[in-house]
């Protein structure tokens, strides 16, 4: 075996070791603190792609789910609109069949038909004032239409007026029953999406988080090495000196 005094190759090398668990130790213990197996690319680059890429996914459908939340939102205040246009349009329904009958005069007939009249502006207040977040949601004003041209003055266009409100009844029962349907579909595609978002969560959890009690004994393990290899490193610098003074003792 030969023997030099300038260069400790075996220093060298355990000079190494300590570096290499010395950086160990200290990704180790980022990993605790961030409870995190992936802080940046050289930790596992090819698992940092999978996780990015769970998690672009688990952000899109928890969006999409409250998309559909906010949709739900507007649906139930057209709903709650409609329900009110349903109301308005029943008293209409009760002051025709009131004009029907022959014992009203041409005044009272007026009367009715003036009250007729205030309860279609209401109406049609309430639809340019149903809105979400600035936009009208009743801009085409069901059964409104069915109901524009009611006349009351006589016993005729009384009779022809209930037609008319069972019309525009129709049309608004059938704008409230899409609407729940609507919700239904709605209410489905939620909790389709927010199933999808905790399965992305969880498998980005598995690639991305650490196990805190593996990682815990790895640190253990790479500090003991890291203790190690300063002691061999103490050693060794004084291996050399001791066989070259051997030798010239």
């Amino acid at each position: 075996m030969s023997l030099s005094i300038n260069t400790n190759t075996l220093s060298q090398s355990t000079g190494n070791a300590y570096r290499v668990f010395s950086s160990g130790f200290d990704s180790s213990l980022e990993k605790i603190s961030s409870g995190k197996a992936i802080n940046r690319a050289s930790d596992d680059a090819s698992g940092l792609i999978i996780a990015d890429s769970l998690n672009s996914t688990a952000n899109s459908m928890g969006q999409l789910s409250r998309n559909a939340v906010d949709d739900i939102s507007m649906i139930q205040i057209k709903e709650a609109a409609l329900g009110q246009a349903t109301q308005i349009i029943q008293e209409i329904g009760q002051k025709t069949i009131q004009a029907a009958s022959d014992a009203q005069t041409s005044e009272t007939r007026m009367a009715i038909q003036e009250d007729v009249a205030a309860s279609l502006g209401a109406l049609n207040d309430l639809y340019q004032d149903t809105t979400y977040n600035g936009k009208a949601l009743l801009s085409d004003a069901p059964g409104l239409a069915a109901l524009a041209d009611i006349d009351l003055s006589s016993v005729g266009g009384a009779e022809a007026a209930q037609e008319a409100v069972d019309s525009a009844l129709d049309t608004v029962s059938a704008s409230r029953s899409a609407l729940g349907s609507s919700q239904n579909q709605l209410e489905r595609e939620i909790s389709n999406l927010e199933t999808q978002e905790i399965s992305a969560r969880s498998s980005e959890s598995q690639i991305r988080d650490v196990d805190i009690a593996e990682e815990v004994m790895n640190m253990k393990r790479l500090d003991l090495l890291k203790q190690t290899s300063v002691f061999a490193q103490k050693q060794a610098g004084n291996v050399n000196a001791q066989r070259v003074a051997t030798l010239l003792g």
